[in-house]
């Protein structure tokens, strides 16, 4: 389902930041805030528990969803895990 908007539209589980970004539901999710603090983690100390407790999540909301249908965030959690074991082999953690 597509709902029209003055600039264009929007897919049905997303939603028009206030800053005019189109977002998915998924991306207020704590999965998410986690996922995208391990990434930009810069302190070499914390990064190991930062992409541990995003994993952690990450694994939880897969959980959640398995009987669900929310497909597009069923990918984005399975390409935020695939990133942060990158991220974890890349840094040798």
């Amino acid at each position: 389902m597509e709902l029209n908007t003055e600039g264009g539209s929007l897919r049905a589980g997303s939603h028009l930041s206030s800053s005019g970004i189109v977002e998915s539901a998924y991306q207020s999710q704590p999965w998410y805030e986690a996922y995208m603090a391990a990434l930009f983690e810069s302190d070499r100390e914390q990064i190991r528990a930062s992409i541990h407790r995003a994993e952690l999540l990450i694994v939880h909301r897969e959980r959640e969803l398995l009987a669900g249908r929310e497909l597009k965030e069923q990918r984005a959690l399975d390409n935020a895990l695939h990133a942060l074991r990158a991220l974890h082999g890349c840094l040798k953690l």
